[in-house]
């Protein structure tokens, strides 16, 4: 790596815990001093805490000091930087430390938020569902004890259908507790070759590689992946969209040269001679000296346009026996 990781959501299961015991640790010592504090001034000085301007002075002290002092694997590390400035600005004007409390447990509660919900580059399709629907529960004012009830059954429901292999990376994962941990992993799930990797898909993990390695802070790499796939598959519906069009331009061919081959069988059919003598059936010649065998009256009327075929003799013999029938069924009237 060549600069330093930016903590970044998503956060992993090591993260969170150890986020939640560093704040339970933080507000225990800051409630701590604040009450000495206080008992202090109850017992030296006679206006009251309240009203007591050099008390009331460190008090501000102490919460400037907890919310705007660096906060390394703290919740407030994850959060803009504009956040702590905009606490140091209400500090300055000199804002109620009501109005400072409730813009912290306002950006506490959309890092909440952005911890459960941000899309990690290896997330499950069924884990992004989750993720999107615990966002729309927060609109709705659904419990934050329900919304993480409802994130931990959908954990375990996806956790009974990974595999093995599947199961035993997303616990590694979750062991990670530093940003470089977590960005080791990111990089390698993103960057990994994989079998069934395509030309262009190995072209995309040589791409997102060199921003792993030039350390790009992850919110930056996400989107660039997420383009980078949805440019992928609308180039791969593109391509199939194509080879659909030369499928049914080689069908329509096929079909058409089908038709061409049983139109050329058909002619073949038709060019062979049956004589028409009652009961003979046989095959007249199409060259030799009875190859014109055949009843001069069909002949003259399928030239009228009278007749559709010819009427053929297979032999002199057929011919001479079978002429009077011939003509005795066909040309009577």
């Amino acid at each position: 790596m060549t600069a330093d990781i930016q903590p970044t959501y998503p956060l992993t299961k090591a993260q969170v815990d150890e986020i939640a015991s560093l704040h339970e640790a933080d507000t225990s010592e800051l409630e701590g001093q604040l009450k000495n504090l206080s008992e202090t001034c109850q017992s030296n000085c006679a206006s009251g805490f309240a009203k007591c301007a050099n008390h009331q002075n460190e008090m501000r002290k102490l919460y400037q000091d907890a919310y705007t002092a660096a906060s390394a694997g703290r919740w407030t590390s994850y959060r803009p930087t504009e956040y702590t400035q905009d606490l140091k600005r209400m500090f300055d004007a000199q804002a109620t430390i009501d109005k400072i409390n409730g813009r912290v447990r306002r950006e506490k509660t959309q890092h909440i938020k952005d911890a459960q919900c941000t899309f990690g580059p290896s997330d499950h399709p069924t884990v992004k569902k989750a993720k999107i629907r615990a966002a729309e529960l927060r609109g709705t004012g659904t419990s934050p004890a329900d919304i993480d009830s409802y994130i931990i059954e959908e954990e375990q429901k996806l956790l009974s259908t990974l595999t093995p292999e599947q199961q035993e990376a997303q616990a590694e994962y979750n062991k990670s507790k530093s940003e470089a941990e977590k960005y080791s992993y990111l990089r390698t799930s993103a960057c990994t070759p994989q079998p069934t990797d395509t030309p262009r898909d190995a072209e995309l993990r040589q791409k997102w590689t060199k921003l792993f390695d030039n350390a790009t802070p992850y919110l930056e790499i996400l989107p660039i992946m997420e383009k980078d796939i949805a440019d992928s598959k609308s180039n791969a519906q593109v391509l199939e969209n194509r080879l659909a069009d030369l499928r049914n331009a080689q069908a329509a061919n096929n079909k058409a040269k089908a038709a061409k081959e049983e139109s050329k069988r058909k002619q073949a059919r038709d060019a062979i001679r049956r004589c028409c003598s009652e009961g003979c059936g046989n095959v007249c010649e199409l060259h030799g000296p009875n190859a014109d065998l055949g009843c001069e009256r069909c002949f003259k009327l399928k030239e009228e346009g009278g007749l559709q075929d010819y009427s053929w003799f297979c032999s002199p013999e057929c011919a001479k026996a079978n002429a009077g029938s011939h003509n005795a069924r066909f040309h009577s009237s």
